[in-house]
């Protein structure tokens, strides 16, 4: 199994740098995720399904949270084939 790193406190970084902010944020609304509570300090990774297909697994705090939550969602929109990604053996 092959899990992409798309993001993670220094990725992050990289992509406000290179001016991808809003890129990753329409890329995790095309998903359903809300940005404002994905967490940018932790990983947000793209990893097989357990029953097929891909997945999206992030940490969110939803605005009255106070302890932010894992999520897991389907990929409907993959990465774009030009973002820096990172693909981590998750053996």
């Amino acid at each position: 199994m092959t899990t992409q790193l798309i993001s993670s406190d220094l990725l992050w970084r990289e992509h406000v740098a290179n001016g991808r902010r809003d890129a990753v944020c329409e890329w995790l609304r095309a998903n359903g995720l809300d940005p404002l509570a994905v967490m940018s300090t932790k990983e947000v990774v793209v990893e097989d399904a357990p029953r097929g297909g891909r997945q999206i697994r992030c940490h969110v705090i939803d605005k009255d949270a106070t302890v932010p939550e894992e999520r897991i969602v389907p990929l409907v929109v993959p990465p774009p084939y030009n973002w820096p990604v990172h693909d981590v053996d998750a053996s």
